[in-house]
């Protein structure tokens, strides 16, 4: 699902609304045709969800979509938030800290900068590509009110940009 969802819809011949969101049906038969093995219901996909300790996707009505981490060429369309967290954080690596640190956090192929109300959560994503994550906090209340836009999907918070100056790193006592 995360790969037709989140990176390929195209592939299959799935078209996204503006939100992200595809026919329910047409993504059960079509995960079910391509694992024959394991028959699939809307009831199997809900499972899925619900025990997922990742919040990646959402049914609304006979729909489904992923909350974030989209990588192809049409914008998914995200409601801006008004009100976010005094801080938020990013994992990441250190090869990589040395960039944003001078260029701040970029998207890159992803839609949007990814960004967690919990250190724990920023720690768990940054051990995906190393195993002594750095994790950044963000002064997001600060770049909010200087007109950073932010969303929020699922159990993320989304930017499409973090400037440097808004970025330090968190230590345990921060």
């Amino acid at each position: 699902m995360s790969y037709i969802l989140r990176h390929h819809p195209e592939k299959f011949n799935i078209e996204l609304d503006a939100k992200g969101y595809a026919n329910l049906k047409t993504i059960i038969n079509l995960v079910d045709k391509n694992f024959p093995e394991h028959p699939i219901t809307g009831d199997t996909i809900k499972d899925i969800i619900k025990a997922s300790d990742k919040r990646r996707f959402e049914i609304v009505e006979n729909k489904i979509r992923a909350f974030y981490g989209h990588s192809f060429q049409n914008k998914i369309k995200m409601a801006k938030v008004k009100h976010v967290p005094e801080k938020l954080f990013h994992g990441t690596n250190s090869k990589a800290f040395e960039n944003i640190n001078k260029q701040g956090l970029k998207r890159k192929s992803r839609q949007y900068v990814h960004l967690s109300e919990s250190v724990e959560t920023a720690y768990s994503v940054g051990k995906r590509r190393t195993n002594k994550p750095i994790i950044l906090m963000i002064d997001s209340k600060r770049a909010l009110k200087d007109g950073i836009k932010f969303y929020k999907s699922g159990d993320m918070y989304l930017a499409e940009f973090i400037p440097p100056e808004y970025i330090s790193l968190h230590t345990d006592n921060s």
